[in-house]
């Protein structure tokens, strides 16, 4: 198949999934299809023919490195989001989460995905994944500033006031006065 069909046949299932599901409901799962469809190819990706960077054992070892941190990054934040109830299309949540890993950092997920991604990439080194993972880790700060945004909108001054005491993907250093 071509590109092109492969973009015209997601296109018609998530269409179709609007269709029957009309409202939230439908567009949460008809993004969770494409988030899906995207999450296979990035995984994907760095198994496909391409040139590789020679390396001895260091380059593997340190992507499985940063590919646990991040899968346990992972576990960690959606464990302690999943004890929150979360409104509406964008996930928001009843309240702002200051508790574990998020008094530390306060998108512990996102980063721990970047961080799982780059190990990945690191593990099979090729070149070309390694360009897209620039790429990707782009894409999700950009995504994750989108959702800051939302946060601030839903909590006003109370996320302003946290935004000031925890870093967005690297803890911010607490002076004693």
């Amino acid at each position: 198949m071509e590109r092109s069909t492969y973009h015209s046949e997601i296109v018609s299932i998530v269409t179709y999934v609007n269709l029957k599901l009309k409202g939230g409901a439908g567009y949460r799962i008809s993004w969770s299809l494409v988030r899906g469809i995207i999450f296979y190819a990035l995984f994907y990706i760095p198994l496909i023919e391409q040139p590789r960077i020679l390396s001895n054992m260091v380059l593997p070892s340190t992507g499985i490195v940063l590919l646990l941190f991040g899968v346990i990054l992972v576990v960690i934040g959606s464990k302690q989001l999943t004890k929150t109830d979360l409104h509406g299309i964008k996930g928001i949540p009843e309240e702002i989460i200051t508790k574990g890993l998020y008094s530390i950092i306060r998108h512990p997920v996102n980063l721990g995905l970047m961080f799982t991604f780059a190990g990945w990439y690191i593990v099979w080194a090729g070149v070309y994944s390694l360009y897209f993972l620039v790429v990707f880790i782009i894409a999700f700060v950009i995504e994750t500033f989108w959702e800051e945004r939302n946060l601030e909108k839903a909590f006003g001054d109370r996320y302003t006031e946290y935004k000031k005491k925890v870093g967005m993907f690297i803890p911010k250093i607490r002076m004693k006065e």
